[in-house]
This record gives structure tokens, sequence and C-alpha cells, in this order.
């Protein structure tokens, strides 16, 4: 079954379409031609096109109910697009939060190997971030945060913003080293514990 609204979305294009032809015949109606006849010659006079009050009426009334009919498919069609796109947004958020509500305490407590640890950490990030995790544990879980940049090919701008709220879930520590950083996997990671 048709809904409602695409009903009234057909109806009002069908009226469109109707007085659109309507108003288009009326204008490009054809003009009047007299022949007239002189001295054995004769020529073809066209005249031009004078319109009726009637037709005054009808271009007039046919003109508005297209216009109407028009703004009222696109704010229809509009809303649509706004609500789709408020819908798409409201489902992509709740699986964007869970991939950065991800507790790694929880994944921590049921696996004890670090590098088990560590492929665990990885499989449960997505996209830039499991890259900059698995560089980092490429190289020995700890490197320099101007070599990260390079062998990403990320701007530093980005690699210090995830660094940021990796740091934040308890992932990665940054220490200051010289004018870089000196980042390394966090010791619950490494299956190391502090015992300061």
């Amino acid at each position: 079954m048709i809904s409602r609204k695409t009903g009234t979305m057909v109806l009002a294009g069908a009226v469109l379409v109707i007085s659109s032809v309507i108003v288009t015949s009326m204008l490009l109606a054809t003009k009047p031609s007299i022949i007239q006849i002189s001295d054995g010659s004769f020529k073809i006079l066209e005249l031009p096109y004078t319109y009726t009050k009637n037709d005054a009426y009808v271009l007039v009334i046919g003109s508005a109910i297209g216009g109407m009919m028009l703004s009222y498919i696109l704010t229809m069609l509009f809303a649509a697009g706004k609500s789709e796109v408020k819908s798409m947004i409201m489902e992509e958020k709740p699986a964007e939060s869970s991939v950065h509500g991800t507790d790694i305490a929880a994944v921590t407590e049921h696996v004890n190997d670090s590098t088990k640890l560590i492929e665990a950490v990885i499989t449960a990030l997505e996209g830039d971030e499991k890259k900059l995790i698995k560089e980092i544990a490429d190289h020995g879980s700890e490197m320099l945060q101007n070599e990260l940049v390079l062998s990403l090919n990320f701007s530093k701008a980005k690699v210090s913003r995830m660094l940021t709220d990796l740091e934040k879930r308890g992932l990665v520590v940054k220490k200051q080293y010289g004018l870089t950083n000196k980042v390394a996997l966090a010791d619950k990671l490494r299956g190391e514990t502090n015992e300061k």
C-alpha cells in the first residue's frame, strides 16, 4: 500500500504537471495570421496574440497552483532528506560510542598473555586508531611521536588528537622526550605491573 505522504506527493506532482502543460500551451499559442490581397498580390500578416480576460485568469490561476504544488513537493523532499540524515546520524552514534567506550579492563581480565591482549585490543579498535596501536606494537610497544607521524603518513594534529584520546582511555602513555613525545603502550597492555 502507498502511504498517505507518498500519495499526496504523487497527487501534487500530477497537479503540477497538468498546470504546467495548460500554462505552457497557452503561452505557446500560435499567432493569428491575416492574408491581405491587394492588386493581385497577397501578403501574410501575423498579428500579435492578444489574451482575453479568461486566458489571463487561466494563466494566473494555473501558475499559482503550479507554484504551490512545486513548493509543497520541494518542502516535503527537503523535510524527508533532513529526517533521513537525522536518522542516519542517530543510528550511527551508538555504534561509534560503543567503539570508543570499549572497556579495556574487561578485555584484560580474560586475556593473560600480553601479545594476545594487544591483538584483542587491536581487534576491538577500528580505523586509524587500530593502525596507530598496531604500529606502536610492531615497534616494540614504544616509539617517538614524530616517527609515528612519518610511518602512518597522518598529520601531526591528527596523531596528537588520537594519542590524547587513546591516553584518556588508558591504552597509551605519552612522556616528553626532547622536542617530541615518547609514546608507549600502557603497562597493562604489555603485561607489566607497576609496583611503585
